[in-house]
């Protein structure tokens, strides 16, 4: 959906999951279009009652809510694909370089968008909710205030037991997840046969930004901005360390590195 390139009255605020891949996703687009907005950092207790409060279809992150110039009206742009549609049409008003779309590119980040990403996640939180939830509160909490803090500490059971039913999480799940991740990757790696710098064609495009942010979370690149928080559970881990070497892996080192 394009969304008209607009002056803005404020900065705008995007609301995020710290450990989300889709929000890594939004933030990148953002940043390389040179948009100055504000984080919110939002826990698994406060995302549905602030995203009802500002007027979002849905409780799904991330959430970007503006004001421009020419109406003194809050609007939002909810997920990742239409958050980075408008970010690189601001670009523009902010003297940068746009990011590549193209039919290609997007049929490409739409496929990341539905099965990877999608996959990724669950295959995370099925073994990291299940065996280890320990290790995941502390990415929620992450910039909240004391009230927040304890309210999910106390509540952390009901979160836990809340999130794995609706994302259908589970040991069957989480197999089924890893190899629909490493098909995925395979896929990626053909992608970038040849030691191809880009997805499509030869600049930076929505392909490349979609595909880094949704496997940055399976090797903590350093410019990521959950890189020293999220801590991979172990099956994950193990599997992740095999593929290091792998050129999806190395791509994605090497775009963090140059691009983000």
């Amino acid at each position: 959906m394009q969304e008209p390139i607009q002056k803005l009255k404020q900065k705008p605020i995007l609301h995020v999951f710290l450990i989300s891949h889709y929000c890594e996703k939004a933030r990148w687009a953002l940043d390389l279009a040179g948009v100055d907005y504000q984080v919110n950092l939002l826990s698994p207790l406060e995302h549905a009652k602030t995203a009802k409060a500002i007027g979002a279809s849905s409780s799904a992150l991330p959430i970007l809510q503006m004001q421009s110039v020419e109406n003194d009206g809050s609007r939002i742009i909810q997920g990742s694909a239409d958050i980075l549609s408008w970010a690189n049409q601001q670009a523009s008003i902010n003297g940068k370089h746009g990011l590549t779309i193209s039919e290609e590119s997007n049929e490409i980040e739409k496929r990341l968008d539905d099965v990877l990403g999608v996959h990724v996640r669950r295959w995370f939180y099925s073994e990291s909710l299940l065996d280890c939830p320990q290790t995941v509160r502390p990415v929620f909490a992450e910039g909240s205030g004391f009230v927040s803090r304890t309210m999910l500490r106390l509540a952390w059971p009901k979160v836990v037991a809340t999130m794995i039913k609706r994302m259908d999480l589970g040991r069957q799940q989480e197999t089924q997840s890893k190899d629909i991740v490493a098909e995925q990757l395979n896929w990626l790696d053909s992608l970038l046969a040849g030691d191809r710098q880009f997805l499509v064609g030869d600049s930076l495009s929505n392909a490349d930004i979609a595909a880094a942010s949704l496997i940055a979370p399976l090797f903590s690149p350093a410019k990521h901005p959950a890189s020293n928080i999220v801590m991979l559970p172990p099956r994950v881990a193990i599997t992740a360390e095999q593929w290091e070497s792998r050129p999806f892996a190395n791509w994605l080192s090497k775009l963090y590195s140059e691009k983000r």
